[in-house]
């Protein structure tokens, strides 16, 4: 959410669609348009562990709360995710910027 609301609001001819607004005019609404529709996806941030069910449908889905949600997902990229092995190079630069870091801290204390 953070990073979608830093990228800010992409201003083009595509995005603002003018023909559209014209076309479904003062109360009308744009919903069953495409260009609604094709970006509505990348447009609107829906969070993966909220709700937006109303009450009755998330209790028919088990009633999971904010924190059950979170654990499983822990869960879930605990027990699937597989890092790519660090570049030798990278790993090497690393040790060396902590190792010079580690001289400076005894130096000052």
């Amino acid at each position: 959410a953070v990073r979608q609301s830093l990228k800010g609001i992409e201003v083009t001819d595509e995005t603002i669609d003018l023909d559209t607004i014209i076309k479904v005019g003062p109360g009308g609404h744009f919903m069953s348009q495409e260009s609604t529709r094709k970006r509505i996806k990348t447009a609107v941030w829906i969070p993966e562990l909220f709700t937006r069910d109303y009450r009755a449908e998330w209790e028919k889905k088990g009633w999971k709360d904010l924190f059950k949600k979170a654990c499983e997902k822990v869960d879930y990229i605990l027990a699937h995710h597989k890092p790519e092995p660090l570049d030798r190079d990278i790993a090497k630069e690393i040790r060396e910027i902590v190792k010079e870091a580690d001289k400076e801290l005894t130096k000052t204390s």
